[in-house]
């Protein structure tokens, strides 16, 4: 009896080795990209890519969605926001996937991929691989490694690299950031803030591969790509719903031009120069918001993996250093020296605004602005004398 333990547990474990093979797809087996509308909330902005697996003979409908995170990673804020929190490979069921988009009105676009069942299986094998425990983490990049690219990379791993787009339907010179403005035109303080923090690999020419990092762009390419320069890529396509949910009309409304708000507060603050007292009170507020906004830019170029935030000339006419100076009421030295030099900074950046190798937002400008007079002013013509350090 004893001995036969040994061969038993044998016997189970190949039965669980084998149990995770995946099973062989029928002949009426498809697989689809299920390309998802943008959505309301900022991490659906840019639309969402999946694979579906489905086959009714074996029972097998399968989204494989690259997007997924897990808030309850320990130091969830942190680890995004130094580009180290973990995204990985999910599976849900089609049925669930297509219901949790429309539930949130967002139109889905299905295209059959036109595979042979040895493409079929190769590609169904590759994911259940890649849904293993420890091949499904990786780390998101929002230009380069995200749900949408990772699928691309899938599927031209299945047919071999074999795999041919069409790039002739795309507008040469397009930037990475560029290709984002579309997706924000309803949401103007969105692109603001995004135009402040990402740095000047966002204004890097866009390759055709490049412009798969968006999911629409990659619907639109798979739409036209080609298996070996002859067979199309994709064979088949419907919308669900067959109505597609409509998006509102956006007119903004005076809080939501940031520019026309940025000049409003520039004025504010040339008037507030007018009184001692309002002007301390509006000084002191202006140098910290722009020292955290120096902050935030300064963290995301030297603390963190975030590739599209290097390199971020904001940080000129933003500097973290004013954190070290808004409080300080008695004027002295070293601090008129310190903000004429950031006035000559911001002067230097507002001069050569349109030929830095870095978009810039316009939203700046007023506030660029504002710093150089501020700081020249506040050196050549503030009639209160420093205090020598």
């Amino acid at each position: 009896m004893l001995r036969s333990i040994p061969f038993v547990l044998a016997f189970l474990l190949a039965g669980k080795c084998f149990s995770q093979i995946p099973p062989t797809l029928s002949d009426s087996a498809r697989v689809s990209l299920m390309t998802v509308a943008p959505g309301e909330f900022l991490y659906s902005t840019f639309g969402h890519s999946a694979l579906r697996i489905f086959d009714p003979a074996n029972r097998i409908d399968r989204c494989y969605n690259y997007g997924t995170f897990d808030f309850d990673q320990p130091n969830f804020i942190l680890k995004f926001c130094r580009g180290k929190l973990l995204y990985f490979l999910d599976i849900e069921s089609g049925r669930n996937f297509e219901y949790g988009n429309l539930r949130d009105r967002r139109t889905m676009q299905e295209q059959v991929l036109n595979l042979d069942r040895v493409q079929r299986q190769r590609l169904f094998e590759l994911l259940e691989e890649n849904a293993k425990e420890e091949n499904r983490y990786y780390k998101y990049d929002f230009f380069y490694d995200n749900c949408a690219t990772r699928i691309r990379d899938i599927v031209k791993e299945t047919f071999y690299y074999d795999l041919s787009f069409d790039s002739s339907g795309l507008k040469p010179g397009v930037t990475m950031r560029q290709l984002l403005r579309p997706y924000l035109l309803d949401k103007p303080w969105t692109q603001f803030g995004i135009d402040l923090v990402l740095g000047h690999a966002a204004d890097k020419k866009a390759r055709p591969e490049d412009y798969m990092f968006l999911p629409d762009h990659m619907h639109d390419l798979f739409a036209k790509a080609k298996i070996n320069n002859t067979t199309p890529l994709v064979r088949a396509e419907r919308t669900i719903p067959r109505r597609p949910f409509e998006k509102p009309a956006f007119h903004p409304g005076l809080w939501e031009r940031p520019l026309l708000m940025m000049c409003l507060v520039a004025l504010i603050g040339l008037l507030c120069m007018a009184n001692p007292r309002t002007e301390r009170i509006f000084d002191t507020l202006f140098w910290f918001v722009l020292g955290v906004a120096g902050l935030i830019i300064a963290f995301l170029w030297f603390a963190t993996d975030h590739s599209a935030t290097k390199t971020n000339l904001n940080i000129l006419w933003a500097l973290p250093t004013h954190l070290l100076f808004f409080w300080r009421r008695t004027r002295t030295e070293l601090m008129d020296n310190y903000f004429t030099g950031a006035a000559i900074l911001a002067a230097l950046m507002l001069i050569f605004w349109k030929f830095v190798p870095q978009e810039l937002p316009d939203a700046g400008i007023p506030i660029a602005a504002l710093v150089v007079v501020k700081g020249l002013w506040r050196r050549y013509w503030k009639k209160e004398k420093p205090e020598m350090v």
